[in-house]
């Protein structure tokens, strides 16, 4: 441990998400972009008056309704650059037949550190959030697996300015199959070997489909998932603590596992299957586990309403687990895991309280 806390060749297992008209779900993401930012320019006075209205009539006198509006203005308008620059992308590339070429693939990463660069900053203009990496440890130099906390939408750009943008690498994401409807991501995706995942609706073809990314992961790259699997905010840590509970008393799972899950105060508990097949895939390689205070309460409408702007900057922080730091076989990984997620939480605990982590 070092430190405290192109479209490709469809593996098995990968589907091309179709939405209900027959088309890929990015293609009708797309769609609904292009039609979406003639009418929120077009309609912005009024709007505009309405949220300043319902802030101002609500005690929210920093207009944060007017802020999430401008804001969605902005990532909708970078859902336009993103589809006329990845057609252009595919025009360059011979008609798509070269979009897994070296070239290809280093304009596709310039355009993604562009995307997630553009919208942070456009994100600490409107809505003050501002990014402080902690004087962590140096990311390790060739492939690793990078394993976050997931509190919002904020936190699945973050990796992009510390890998891509700082150390000038690429960045493969593992993303729920959701995020294909975002014109940007769904498109942009794929042609840097991410893999989206069903979230068992198809555990098979997801451990493929992962399998297969690390595999395939460009040099030195960072191959990133999100053990807790969704937003770890009240709602979601409801849900899955009953669904746990259930389980535990119906005799499906240790019970220990419940006592595991209860005990986290901020996170959620985080899923084994998708990064234990990264690490038997990838078994030399690191794992660096990032966490951040300053996110909670953002992933829900009435938290973001009340919470922004920040009044209190994101600080990032990371640790570094070498290969032979991090055991092999699968059941002791998962303890390991479910450990040093503990550990995730209690920093996460001792930033927002003040107090000291236990020793």
């Amino acid at each position: 441990m070092v430190g405290s806390f192109g479209i490709r060749q469809r593996p098995a297992g990968e589907r091309h998400q179709r939405g209900e008209l027959g088309l890929p779900k990015s293609k009708i993401g797309g769609l609904a972009v292009l039609l979406l930012l003639p009418l929120l320019v077009f309609t912005a006075p009024l709007w505009l008056t309405v949220t300043a209205a319902l802030d101002v009539l609500t005690g929210l006198r920093r207009l944060p309704t007017v802020r999430l509006g401008l804001f969605a203005v902005v990532y909708i308008s970078y859902g336009w650059v993103a589809l006329f620059t990845s057609l252009y992308l595919w025009l360059a590339a011979g008609f798509g037949r070269r979009l897994n070429s070296p070239s290809s693939m280093n304009k596709h990463r310039v355009i993604q550190r562009w995307w997630g660069g553009s919208l942070l900053r456009w994100a600490r203009r409107l809505l003050n959030v501002h990014i402080e990496f902690a004087d962590a440890p140096d990311l390790p130099s060739g492939t690793f697996i990078l394993a976050s906390r997931h509190a919002s939408m904020v936190d699945a750009i973050l990796p992009i300015p510390l890998v891509t943008g700082r150390l000038d690498r690429f960045v493969h994401y593992i993303l729920k199959d959701e995020l294909r409807w975002d014109p940007a991501i769904g498109t942009f995706g794929p042609r840097l070997n991410s893999v989206f995942v069903a979230r068992g609706r198809d555990t098979d073809g997801d451990l493929a489909g992962i399998r297969s990314l690390a595999l395939d992961a460009q040099p030195g790259a960072a191959i990133v998932i999100y053990p807790e699997g969704t937003y770890a905010n009240r709602a979601n840590r409801a849900r899955i603590l009953a669904s746990i509970r259930r389980k535990a008393d119906q005799g499906e799972i240790d019970p220990m596992a419940l006592k595991r899950a209860e005990a986290f105060e901020h996170l959620l508990p985080p899923k084994t299957l998708g990064i234990t097949e990264l690490q038997n895939a990838l078994p030399d390689a690191p794992i660096v586990v990032m966490g951040h205070v300053g996110l909670e309460g953002v992933s829900e409408l009435g938290g973001l309403r009340h919470r922004l702007p920040l009044s209190q900057p994101v600080r990032v922080q990371w640790q570094v687990f070498n290969a032979a730091d991090v055991p092999a076989d699968d059941h002791a990984f998962e303890s390991w895991l479910n450990d040093t997620w503990a550990e995730l939480d209690q920093w996460v605990d001792s930033e927002l309280t003040g107090s000291e982590p236990p020793g």
